[in-house]
C-alpha cells in the first residue's frame, strides 16, 4: 500500500463523522450569439430582405420613355464586344423622296462586369442603360453569383432580392412570373424552334393570350457563328419595355442553369 493510501485511511479513521457533500455539477450555458442585421442565412448570403433606395439612380422604369408604335417591332442584340452589347431597333424603310440613309440609334446599352469583392461570392453584374453608351440614363441592373444563390436586382432607384420579383412557375427554369411595382409579366420559354433556339413569350401576367413580347436567344449548343438574339416587342409591350428587357435577360441567365 502506498504512503498516500495510508495517510487517507488514517485521516478517515480519525474523523468517523466526515461527510462527503456532493458538489452540484456546473452546467455552463453557451453565450447566445448576437446576429447582426446584415447576417442572414448562408443560403441567401447576406442579401437584403427589404427594398433599399438608391438616390443616385433615376426614376423607376415603369414610367415608359418609349412611344407606343402601331405594330410590333423586332429589336436585335449586337455581337458581344469585350464587355457590352447594344439593342438596336429595326432599320427604317428608305424614303422614296430622300436618298439619305437613316442609321438607327441604339435603344439600350447592356454591359457586364465581374465583382471580385473578397467578402462576397464571385458574381457578375449586368447593367442596362438607355442609349448607346455607358453614360446613358440608368435603367436597372442585376447581380448573380456563380452559384445563382446570391441574386440582387435594381430597378430604377430600388434594390432588393431577385426572389422578391422573379418567381418560378412550379419550379420550372423555363416558366417565370415577374412582379415589380405595377408591372406584372409572365415569361414562358418552354417552346423550342427548329434550330434549337428557345422561344420565350412574354404575356401580361393576368392574361393567357395578351402577348407583350417574344425573346429568341441563340441556341447554346450551336456552332459559331451564332445567330443574333432578337426581342420582338408588341405595341402594348412598349409601355413596360424596360421591365421586359431586364426580365428577359434575367430569365435567360436562369434558363442556362441547365448548362
Amino acid at each position: 500500500m502506498t504512503n498516500w493510501a495510508l495517510r487517507f485511511l488514517t485521516c478517515f479513521a480519525a474523523t468517523p463523522y466526515l461527510l462527503f457533500i456532493p458538489i452540484p455539477e456546473m452546467i455552463i450555458e453557451p453565450i447566445p450569439r448576437t446576429t447582426s442585421p446584415n447576417e442572414l442565412d448562408p443560403e441567401v448570403e447576406g442579401l437584403p430582405d427589404y427594398a433599399v433606395s438608391n438616390a443616385s439612380h433615376s426614376r423607376p422604369p415603369q414610367y415608359s420613355l418609349h412611344t407606343r408604335p402601331s405594330h410590333a417591332l423586332v429589336y436585335t442584340f449586337t455581337d458581344w464586344a469585350s464587355d457590352s452589347m447594344l439593342l438596336m431597333p429595326p432599320r427604317p424603310s428608305p424614303s422614296p423622296s430622300s436618298s439619305r440613309l437613316t442609321i438607327p440609334q441604339p435603344v439600350y446599352h447592356i454591359s457586364v462586369s465581374l465583382n471580385l469583392n473578397p467578402f462576397l461570392p464571385i458574381s457578375y453584374t449586368t447593367t442596362i442603360r438607355h442609349g448607346g453608351d455607358a453614360q446613358g440614363p440608368f435603367v436597372g441592373s442585376f447581380e448573380m453569383s456563380l452559384s445563382q444563390m446570391r441574386a440582387i436586382v435594381t430597378i430604377g432607384d430600388i434594390t432588393t432580392r431577385l426572389s422578391r420579383i422573379l418567381s418560378s412557375v412550379n419550379g420550372s427554369l423555363r416558366h417565370w412570373t415577374w412582379n415589380c411595382g405595377n408591372v406584372h409579366l409572365r415569361w414562358d420559354c418552354r417552346n423550342v424552334l427548329d434550330d434549337g433556339s428557345p422561344m420565350c413569350i412574354c404575356y401580361a401576367h393576368d392574361s393567357v393570350s395578351t402577348q407583350l413580347a417574344s425573346f429568341v436567344p441563340p441556341p447554346i449548343n450551336a456552332s459559331p457563328p451564332l445567330p443574333a438574339a432578337t426581342l420582338t416587342v408588341f405595341p402594348e409591350g412598349h409601355d413596360c419595355f424596360d421591365h421586359i428587357l431586364i426580365s428577359a435577360l434575367i430569365v435567360e441567365r436562369k434558363r442556362t442553369l441547365d448548362y
